[in-house]
């Protein structure tokens, strides 16, 4: 079996966007209830990952025995995590430990690099022979199941895939970032983590887990367990308020990380310099994470080789092609969409932000749009001269945007702010050389979409080569 026909069926459990349609509330009678309306819609994706991994032989002891860092939150969380994978493989080797890591994070096009060991994205045939493990032991090569019978989709999947490799390469840590949510994601079946961690929180995956910061930490913070050290950024007060009585109700003993003490620990004032401003909060965490799982041993130098060696693709990303230069970080929700411009002003300048290419795949009713576009343009508005609104990946026909709906992009931005110039692109490498002739040399934004984002990072990279 092959890496494309793995592949192929992982893609097969793709579930359709939900509709617009009121969804039903959760049937799990077991499930904690989050405060007001914000309980999860739908099935929880939890429910079934505990079962199919117990079906492949993995118990509960053995998950635990992974030493997993799980990490929830709205952004940065993947930073974050490569932050900690590096800290702590740079404190593996010079203290002589043979540590082998594993990392588990989302998204990405292409999901081997969804899953990491000591930093690399599984080898396409050991993704191969671990993923058809997971297919047959789970009997989905079967044509006889029983009618009902419940099959992972396509998260699910990925996770169990995940989980099942991390066992049998026999990893000694995992780092697992959390999809979406929390208190109901399917990375959330670990009983026993070595630490859980929040990055900050913002309005994200509204339908789903609320509509204001309370309900969003609650959902966040249902990784926490009791006795097992939980750890947090500084939050608006609102969530922080929820992550504390989250915390005290599960009895998990709670810090909240003060960013600058936290890096002053490990590097001196020139040394925190040289982390990216946007990376500092993430860094900070991550170093905080290594230290308490490292039993307070990480020292500066783990914590300075691993800023230099970590990187992240896709998150504040410049690249060199046909005379322009690219800037490039997804930014899929409001909160992100703010760091991408307070990023953008600082490394580029305000002055001018001659192209802009933009996706958005996500439905209505899980991110809105127009409040997405609305925090660029506040910030960026008066120096863009183009749109390119990309209709589709070419990578992968599940990210599709209809073009009614690019047309309400256009629309939207034509009525609300000052005219530009607005063109429609079938694919991110139509798009791509669109923008390389608009900008004739001049910089060009790539935000929106992670998919997006990584699309034409891949092709920028391969054709500056």
């Amino acid at each position: 079996m092959t890496y494309q026909e793995a592949i192929s069926l992982l893609q097969q459990c793709r579930r359709p966007f939900p509709t617009d349609s009121p969804a039903t509330p959760s049937l799990s009678p077991s499930a904690p209830r989050a405060p007001n309306a914000s309980t999860l819609k739908g099935n929880e994706p939890l429910l079934g990952m505990s079962s199919w991994l117990l079906t492949l032989g993995h118990e509960p002891e053995h998950i635990n025995r992974l030493n997993v860092i799980h990490v929830a939150g709205t952004k940065g969380k993947g930073s974050t995590c490569a932050y900690v994978d590096c800290f702590l493989r740079r404190h593996a080797v010079r203290n002589g430990i043979r540590r082998k890591i594993g990392l588990y994070t989302s998204p990405s096009l292409w999901p081997r690099n969804r899953i990491r060991i000591d930093s690399n994205p599984l080898p396409e045939d050991l993704f191969a022979k671990r993923f058809f493990e997971v297919y047959k032991g789970l009997s989905l090569n079967s044509t006889t199941l029983p009618t009902g019978t419940k099959r992972p989709g396509f998260l699910q999947m990925l996770a169990i895939v995940a989980f099942h490799t991390f066992i049998e390469e026999g990893v000694n840590v995992v780092i697992c970032e959390a999809h979406h949510g929390g208190q109901f994601d399917a990375t959330n079946f670990v009983e026993r983590p070595a630490i859980t961690a929040i990055t900050k929180i913002g309005m994200d995956h509204v339908e789903n887990l609320g509509k204001n910061l309370q309900h969003i930490a609650w959902h966040k913070s249902g990784i926490f367990r009791d006795q097992v050290l939980a750890l947090s950024v500084p939050q608006d007060q609102e969530a922080e308020g929820e992550i504390e009585r989250r915390a005290a109700e599960i009895g998990a003993p709670l810090q909240f990380i003060n960013i600058k003490e936290a890096l002053l620990e490990f590097l001196e004032n020139d040394q925190i310099e040289k982390i990216p401003l946007e990376q500092r909060e993430n860094c900070a965490l991550a170093a905080k994470i290594a230290h308490e799982f490292s039993d307070q041993s990480l020292d500066g130098g783990d914590v300075l080789a691993g800023v230099e060696e970590c990187q992240w693709p896709a998150r504040f990303d410049i690249q060199h092609y046909g005379g322009c230069t690219w800037y490039m970080d997804g930014a899929h929700n409001e909160t992100s969409m703010q760091v991408v411009a307070k990023w953008y002003e600082r490394v580029a300048g305000p002055s001018s932000v001659p192209v802009l290419m933009f996706a958005h795949f996500s439905k209505k009713r899980t991110r809105s749009w127009e409040n997405i576009l609305e925090t660029l343009v506040r910030s960026l508005g008066s120096h863009i001269e183009h749109v390119i609104l990309v209709e589709r990946i070419e990578y992968d026909e599940h990210f599709a945007t209809p073009s009614e709906l690019l047309e309400s992009f256009a629309r939207f931005w034509r009525e609300n702010w000052a005219p530009v110039t607005i063109h429609n692109a079938t694919s991110v490498t139509d798009a791509i050389e669109r923008a390389k002739k608009t900008a004739m040399g001049g910089p060009i934004l790539v935000t929106g979409s992670l998919y997006l984002v990584e699309a034409a990072l891949e092709i920028v990279k391969n054709k500056s080569i």
